[in-house]
């Protein structure tokens, strides 16, 4: 019996296929792990008071330098990936906390509420995009008038001053 030889075509064909299956693996692996996200850590009261913001704590993501927040405060962190890690040291309490959280695919910023991640309430983290607060804070700005109700028409205002010739 004779032995038949695939033909080079077939065999070329095979290899281009897996060598297309390991590019798009490689770029799913990169577009995962190498994206950068920004996290807003916050430390703000609840609008309807059912937490209040930490007096004093000390907040590090995953391995980066540890920063100090106090009521209101609000900063962010710049990371690479999916899964991250979060050390939160409250100063009054005396207590230590960790939390691992995976930023859902595809948000790019996410405002991370620590009062929340430590009074249990989820989600402590939520979507957030610079145009919607953009919107929200001229929605909640009211615009401000000074002085009488309606406008002032000209012939109630000051008389316009004399030339001298």
């Amino acid at each position: 019996m004779k032995k038949t030889k695939k033909p080079a075509s077939t065999r070329s064909l095979i290899a281009r296929s897996i060598l297309l299956a390991l590019y798009i693996a490689v770029m799913l692996i990169m577009v995962i792990t190498g994206r950068r996200h920004t996290i807003l850590i916050d430390n703000k009261d609840a609008p309807d008071g059912s937490y209040m913001a930490i007096d004093g704590m000390e907040v590090q993501i995953d391995n980066q330098e540890a920063l100090e927040y106090y009521p209101g405060d609000r900063d962010k962190a710049v990371v690479q990936g999916q899964r991250h890690k979060i050390k939160v040291d409250m100063f009054m309490e005396g207590r230590e906390f960790e939390a691992s959280f995976r930023i859902p695919f595809g948000q790019d910023m996410i405002l991370l509420s620590v009062p929340k991640l430590a009074a249990g309430i989820e989600p402590y983290f939520e979507p957030f995009t610079v145009l919607e607060s953009i919107a929200s804070d001229a929605a909640n700005e009211a615009p401000t008038s000074f002085g009488a109700d309606s406008p002032v028409g000209l012939e109630e205002g000051p008389p316009a001053p004399e030339l001298i010739q």
